[in-house]
């Protein structure tokens, strides 16, 4: 039986592959295994297998409340000096070998009782401003214990006269990291400690007090559902060379608000607030949204720019959008356009690629050549008419019309 269960506990183990970390609303269900230790008057070195399901939700991004169930096995020894130590339990002058006086088993070296738990538990994220969040644990729950030999599982003395109620209230508390490896799946290690409320987990009781249990585990997750917020494994904490003036957020994934470290080593991400000191804005730019088009004729768009007025010192004009209208684009091209990152952009309607981060937007063209040209500007990426572009688009037209007249 004993061997049974470790083999279980053995071929769960080598099949983690991952634990994903819940937002709020999210559902995430956890199978875990590890090894399980008694503290009590036989206190020793023994562990056994443990193995838990568990269903979690989260009631906020680092607060969540759970429901599992666990089984397992805790071992303990029995040696000539604590069978010497307790001759009332083991009978005065016993050995090894032995009857228990008043009951049908025999004194064996080794005992163990199987353990069957259900707990509720809550959990609580210590920081979020990381990808893997180290988190505390507390609850409540109940525990059924079955003492007995190790050989031929026959109930220890006190078990068989009913001296003490098998199931058990306790409180458990403990710790743990979850490390999301993907969107869904994620890895999880955890280390708890139960307090029993009974001194019969081992089948004695003396005036030591109460009973416990250890436990140590790591685990695969799974969440069905990810929650209202983003998933956290987008979020990315990357160092930035930012001698040239580049932004140090333009390969952060965006959230409900954004902003950079003072340092500008860094990204920084939230929900609701900024990290760190000063103030954040109040929301990113929603990349789900299709780029702003020109204003519409007695529309509620934003008003055109007259035709006159020039780009801000630093941007010139290129055109973009129906004719007759441009954008306002830095004079110089960005440093390091390859930290930008493009899987993330959305396809314009001219095929070229728009990513919008920290306040600006940058913008990759591919040349007819085959190269490519990348952009920046300020958000909001919005065509307004041009001067420039209009005057363009009929020098354009003209000298279309005068190829063709030339060609006839």
């Amino acid at each position: 039986m004993v061997g049974c269960r470790l083999l279980f506990t053995l071929l769960l183990l080598a099949g983690i592959a991952s634990h994903a970390i819940a937002q709020q609303g999210g559902f995430v269900g956890t199978l875990e295994g590890g090894v399980v230790k008694y503290h009590g008057e036989f206190s020793d070195d023994m562990f056994g297998p443990q193995g838990m399901v568990s269903l979690r939700y989260a009631a906020l991004d680092n607060l969540w409340v759970g429901a599992r169930f666990g089984l397992g096995e805790y071992q303990w020894k029995v040696t000539p000096s604590k069978v010497a130590a307790y001759p009332d339990y083991f009978g005065q002058g016993a050995t090894l070998g032995d009857r228990y006086p008043g009951g049908t088993s025999s004194i064996e070296a080794r005992n163990e009782s199987r353990v069957s738990s259900a707990d509720l538990v809550v959990y609580y994220a210590l920081t979020t401003s990381i990808p893997a969040r180290p988190y505390v644990v507390a609850g409540i729950g109940g525990i059924n214990i079955e003492p007995s030999t190790a050989s031929d599982h026959t109930a220890l003395p006190n078990a068989q006269r009913g001296r003490y109620p098998k199931t058990i209230s306790s409180v458990i508390v403990g710790g743990g990291v979850a490390i999301p490896l993907s969107e869904r799946v994620g890895l999880e290690l955890a280390a708890e400690h139960r307090f029993a409320f009974s001194r019969y987990l081992d089948d004695l009781a003396t005036n030591r007090g109460n009973d416990a249990l250890t436990s140590i585990r790591i685990g695969i997750s799974y969440a069905f559902s990810t929650g209202s917020s983003q998933s956290f494994s987008d979020i990315r904490m990357r160092s930035c060379g930012n001698s040239a003036g580049v932004s140090c957020c333009i390969d952060c994934e965006l959230c409900d608000c954004f902003r950079c470290c003072s340092c500008c080593c860094c990204c920084c991400c939230c929900n609701g607030q900024g990290s760190g000191g000063g103030a954040a804005p109040s929301s990113a730019p929603d990349t789900t949204k299709p780029a702003p088009g020109p204003p519409q004729a007695g529309g509620g768009g934003p008003k055109p720019e007259p035709m006159g007025v020039p780009c801000p010192p630093g941007q010139h004009r290129e055109c973009y959008g129906p004719p007759g209208f441009g954008i306002c684009v830095d004079d110089k091209p960005p440093v390091g356009p390859e930290r930008i990152r493009w899987e993330l952009a959305r396809t314009l309607g001219d095929g070229s690629l728009l990513r919008e981060a920290d306040g600006k937007w940058y913008r990759k063209q591919v040349l007819p050549d085959g190269t490519s040209r990348v952009t920046k500007g300020v958000l909001p990426f919005t065509a307004s008419e041009c001067k420039e572009c209009k005057e363009k688009q009929e020098r354009e037209a003209r000298e279309s019309m005068n190829n063709q007249g030339t060609k006839k």
